[in-house]
């Protein structure tokens, strides 16, 4: 092969981040995502994926409960889906396990549960555009 093309796949490489070590990469799940009666903001969180709150439809709940961390510890098994973590039900302070995958209609399903996953109930979670919110946290 070519110098000239080497260098090229290099800067290309550069370019599009996949030769920058330390760089983080967007997760497929990162992002706002609607579930019940809020939203969670979900981030990588050091190599893990975790998710606050950040809107909540009863205005009464809003000050205790925005902003919080809820969500903590998945880890990626595969490009689509996260296991051994935890969430947090705000309204009861009870947590529970939780895994995630992400379909391919681009919703979350999250597996909540106490123990055994088959004995947990699935949420599933869809997209949204924070900015259409109103009293956003």
């Amino acid at each position: 092969m070519k110098t000239g093309i080497w260098k090229t796949l290099i800067a290309a490489c550069l370019l599009t981040g996949i030769a920058l070590p330390g760089r983080a990469e967007t997760l497929p799940v990162d992002g706002a995502w609607i579930i019940r009666d809020l939203v969670l903001d979900i981030f990588d969180c050091q190599n893990l994926v975790c998710g606050r709150i950040a809107w909540i439809k009863d205005p009464a709940r809003r000050a205790s409960q925005c902003g919080r961390t809820i969500i903590w510890g998945l880890a990626p098994n595969s490009p689509s889906v996260w296991t051994g973590g935890s969430i947090l039900d705000p309204d009861n302070e009870t947590t529970y396990r939780l895994s995630a995958t992400y379909e391919r209609d681009g919703t979350l399903h999250a597996r909540i549960f106490k123990g055994v996953p088959l004995l947990g109930k699935t949420e599933i979670l869809k997209r949204v555009d924070i900015r259409s919110l109103a009293d956003r946290c």
